[in-house]
């Protein structure tokens, strides 16, 4: 478990897998501020910067200050637990990657229900 907010900060940009530079850029900080947050010179930033990670990384506000999982969460959408972190980081792709995903889901679908179909008919087939 991660023990500060520090901690929790430097894998939630490890995790993503974008630079510190980049993390500072989207949440709209300087680079110098979030050094200071990941090197705990800061180390209980202001309500501003934890909804600003909150809301663009869809992280979950208690995980990121207190430790309490799950670490994502999609606000008004209940989810399993163990779909928060895929939902959330989903949202967090380009919309061109989200549309990918988005196909490849379809034709996963498209490929299920044509084989429900073919066992469906052949249970009834074999009924007559």
């Amino acid at each position: 478990m991660k023990k500060t907010l520090a901690d929790r900060a430097a894998f939630l940009i490890s995790s993503l897998g974008i630079r510190n530079s980049d993390f500072a850029r989207r949440i709209q900080y300087t680079p110098a501020y979030v050094c200071m947050v990941l090197s705990g010179a800061k180390p209980k930033p202001g309500h501003r910067f934890i909804d600003a990670v909150c809301r663009e990384f869809s992280v979950n506000p208690e995980w990121l200050t207190n430790g309490k999982e799950p670490v994502f969460c999609v606000p008004g959408l209940p989810l399993p637990p163990e779909w928060t972190d895929v939902v959330a980081k989903l949202l967090m792709l380009s919309a061109e990657r989200q549309k990918i995903i988005e196909e490849i889901i379809d034709a996963f679908l498209h490929e299920d229900t044509a084989e429900g179909e073919e066992k469906a008919a052949d249970r009834k087939s074999k009924k007559k």
